[in-house]
C-alpha cells in the first residue's frame, strides 16, 4: 500500500484537489486561501504546488494531501488513498479484511444491504406493493427512484439475515454493529422489516446507514413511522445532510441550498425540477450540517414542515448557521403542508415559494404578528416577549435598527421605546448566541534565534539550497527544529544529485515535515526574485547568527568569570578574561564588516 500511495501522490497535484474544497489565490509560488480548520478573516492557509503541501500559520495545521482528506473530510487513509486512485485511474491492490478499516467495511456492508432492498423493490415479487406505493401514491417515478437506490426490506424478519450473513458471508455481529439487524431475546432479526428503505449517504457516496418509512397499509399501529440507523462507527444522525452527494454541484451552481425535513420531501423536490435541495432529520440544523453546507454555499432557504419561528430547536440550527455567515431565508407553502405535498400537486408553486423566500429576521417577525396579533395590550406583550429577544440577537447594528423601526411601526409605538427594551434584555440568554470558544491554543513566543534560524532555512530552500553546504554557515544553526532539517538536508544530497522539495518532504520524518512546510510556505518579506537579493538576505542573516553565537559565547564566558572571582581561582579568572576579551574584539569586527 506504501508503494501505491507514493504512487498516486505522484500523480496528484494538491492544488487541484484543495481547489474543490478552498477558494485558492496564487501568492508568489504558491497559493492562500482562509484556513477551513478555524475562523479567521486574512488568509494564512498555505499551499505548495512544488512540495505538494499545505501549512497554515494560524492554527498550524499542515501536511500532504492525504492528511487533508484525512483532517477535513474525517476520512480514514485507505478512504482517502481510495478517492485519490480513482481521481488519478490507479487500481489499488485488493485488500484482506484484516488490512480493511473499520470504516471501509461498513461502507462495503451498507453496499450489500442496500443492493438487496434495491433488488427487492424493483425486480422481486416480494416488492411489489411497496412499489405501488412509491410509484403511484407518493408519484416517484422508476428513474428517481433508482437515482436515489431506494429499497423494500419484506415483512420476513429473517431475510436480511439469510442473504447477507448465510450467502454473502458477512458475520451475524457485523451487521448487529451496522444496526442492520437488531438482537433480542438471542434471536436476530431485521431492524427495518416491512418498510421502504432510504439508503442515506455523505457527500462522496458512501452509503452510512438507512432510513425506513412504514406503509400506510401496515395495520400495526404501535410502529413508528419512520426509523433510522443507530449511530454506528460511520453513521451520525447530525453529520448527514440526505441527497447532498447527488444534487452538491447543483448547490454550487445556484449559490444557495433549499433545506427540506425529510426524505421524501427532498425526493419530491428533486424530481419536481428543485436540484439544490437537501434534506436533515427534524427541523434544526447542526453545526456539523452547517459546517457541512459551506464548502458549497453560504447562502439556505429553509423550507420546513415545522413552525421555526415556534421551534426553539430550529431557532438554535439557524444561530448556528448565523454565526458561521450564512444568509438565511425561509419559505412558506400557503395551504399545502408541506413541500413533498407542494411538488406533487403544485410544482409551479413550489418554485415560487422557494424565489419568494423572504429573510429569516421579517419571517420571524410576520410570523409572530399573525399568530399573536397586535390589537391589544395583551397581544403587544405577547409580541414583546417573543419579539425582543430575537432583536437583540441581531449583531449588525444597521439590520437591527431596520427592524427595530419595522416592529415599532407595526406596534404603534416610538422607534425608542423598542430600543430602550432591547437594552434591558441584552442580558438574557432566550436567544443569545452561543459563546464561540477560542479555537487557537497560545503557543510560546519564537526565540531570537529561533526566528533568525527559520528565517535562514526558508530564504536557502526557497532560493538556493546549495547555500547550506557552507560549513561556516550550517555551524552557526543550533537549535532542534532547523538543526534536524539541515543535518536531513544533507543526507538527502549524498543520495541526490539535485534537490527536488517534494521529494524531501516525503524523505523527511513525519515530525519535520510541518516545521518544513512552515519555513518554505511561509511569505518572506523584504524579498524580491533576483539573485543579488536573496543572497545579501543569507548573508545578512548568517551575520546576525554570528553576532548572536559570539553574545551567547559571552554570556557563558560571563558565567565563568563570576564562578572564578566567587571561588578566588586566579587561573581560570585569567583563562576566562582572556577569552572574553578575544570574543568581545570579534564581536566588534563582525559588528563593523559591511555585509
Amino acid at each position: 500500500m506504501k508503494d501505491q500511495a507514493s504512487e498516486i501522490k505522484s500523480k496528484i497535484d494538491i492544488v487541484s484537489v484543495l481547489s474543490e474544497y478552498l477558494d485558492l489565490k496564487r501568492s508568489g509560488r504558491n497559493y492562500k486561501a482562509l484556513c477551513p480548520f478555524h475562523s479567521e478573516k486574512t488568509p494564512s492557509f498555505m499551499v505548495s504546488s512544488e512540495l505538494q503541501i499545505y501549512k497554515c500559520f494560524g492554527c498550524g495545521e499542515g501536511g500532504d494531501v492525504y492528511d487533508f482528506l484525512q483532517k477535513y473530510e474525517g476520512m480514514d487513509f485507505y478512504e482517502a488513498l481510495k478517492y485519490l486512485a480513482e481521481k488519478v485511474g490507479v487500481k489499488l491492490k485488493p485488500l484482506s479484511p484484516s488490512q480493511k478499516g473499520e470504516k471501509e467495511k461498513f461502507y462495503e456492508i451498507n453496499a450489500q444491504a442496500s443492493n438487496f432492498y434495491r433488488y427487492l423493490l424493483t425486480r422481486h415479487p416480494v416488492g411489489k406493493k411497496a412499489l405501488h406505493y412509491m410509484t403511484k401514491v407518493r408519484e416517484l417515478t422508476l428513474n428517481t427512484i433508482n437515482t436515489f437506490s431506494l429499497g423494500y426490506s419484506p415483512e420476513n424478519p429473517y431475510a436480511a439475515k439469510k442473504y447477507l450473513s448465510d450467502k454473502k458471508k458477512i458475520p451475524v455481529e457485523d451487521l448487529v454493529r451496522a444496526g442492520i439487524l437488531v438482537r433480542r431475546d438471542g434471536r436476530v432479526f431485521d431492524r427495518f422489516m416491512g418498510r421502504v428503505i432510504f439508503p442515506l449517504h455523505d457527500q462522496r457516496g458512501n452509503i452510512l446507514g438507512f432510513a425506513g418509512r412504514i406503509l400506510p397499509t401496515e395495520t400495526k399501529k404501535d410502529l413508528a413511522k419512520y426509523i433510522n440507523s443507530p449511530d454506528t462507527p460511520v453513521y451520525h444522525k447530525s453529520n448527514v445532510l440526505y441527497g447532498l452527494h447527488i444534487v452538491k454541484k447543483y448547490i454550487r451552481e445556484k449559490q444557495s441550498a433549499v433545506i427540506v425535513e425529510g426524505e421524501l420531501d427532498m425526493i419530491s423536490s428533486w424530481q419536481a425540477g428543485v436540484r439544490n435541495v437537501v434534506a436533515i432529520k427534524g427541523s434544526a440544523l447542526t453545526q456539523e450540517q452547517v459546517k457541512l453546507l459551506s464548502r458549497y454555499t453560504q447562502s439556505v432557504i429553509l423550507a420546513l414542515d415545522a413552525d421555526i419561528a415556534g421551534d426553539a430547536a430550529a431557532r438554535h440550527g439557524i444561530q448556528i448557521a448565523e454565526k458561521e455567515g450564512f444568509e438565511i431565508k425561509v419559505a412558506r407553502f400557503g395551504k399545502y403542508k408541506d413541500p413533498d405535498e407542494l411538488a406533487r400537486k403544485d410544482p409551479e408553486s413550489l418554485f415560487l415559494s422557494i424565489n419568494k423566500a423572504i429573510g429569516v429576521w421579517d419571517f420571524y417577525i410576520d410570523s409572530a404578528f399573525e399568530r399573536l396579533g397586535a390589537d391589544t395590550g395583551e397581544q403587544k406583550a405577547k409580541l414583546s416577549r417573543e419579539l425582543v429577544p430575537i432583536l437583540t440577537s441581531i449583531e449588525d447594528k444597521i439590520v437591527q435598527a431596520h427592524y427595530i423601526q419595522k416592529v415599532a411601526v407595526r406596534l404603534g409605538v416610538s422607534a425608542d421605546v423598542v430600543t430602550k427594551q432591547i437594552e434591558e434584555t441584552r442580558s438574557s440568554n432566550v436567544f443569545q448566541k452561543p459563546k464561540i470558544e477560542a479555537s487557537l491554543i497560545k503557543k510560546d513566543p519564537k526565540t531570537v534565534r529561533e526566528k533568525r534560524e527559520e528565517r535562514l532555512l526558508a530564504v536557502a530552500f526557497k532560493y538556493d539550497p546549495d547555500f547550506l553546504h557552507d560549513k561556516k554557515l550550517t555551524k552557526l544553526i543550533k537549535t532542534p527544529l532547523a538543526r534536524r532539517i539541515t543535518d536531513s538536508f544533507l543526507s538527502f544530497m549524498k543520495k541526490h544529485k539535485e534537490f527536488d522539495p517534494s521529494l524531501f518532504a516525503d524523505y523527511l520524518p513525519k515530525e519535520l515535515v510541518g516545521g518544513f512546510a512552515g519555513m518554505i510556505l511561509k511569505e518572506i518579506g523584504g524579498l524580491d526574485d533576483k539573485p543579488e537579493s536573496y543572497r545579501d538576505e543569507i548573508q545578512l542573516v548568517k551575520k546576525n547568527l554570528l553576532i548572536l553565537s559570539i553574545k551567547e559565547e559571552l554570556g557563558d564566558i560571563s558565567h565563568k568569570l563570576k564562578e572564578a572571582e566567587t571561588s578566588g581561582d586566579k587561573k581560570n579568572l585569567k583563562i576566562n578574561q582572556e577569552k572574553f576579551k578575544q570574543a568581545s574584539l570579534k564581536l566588534k569586527q563582525v559588528e563593523a564588516e559591511r555585509n
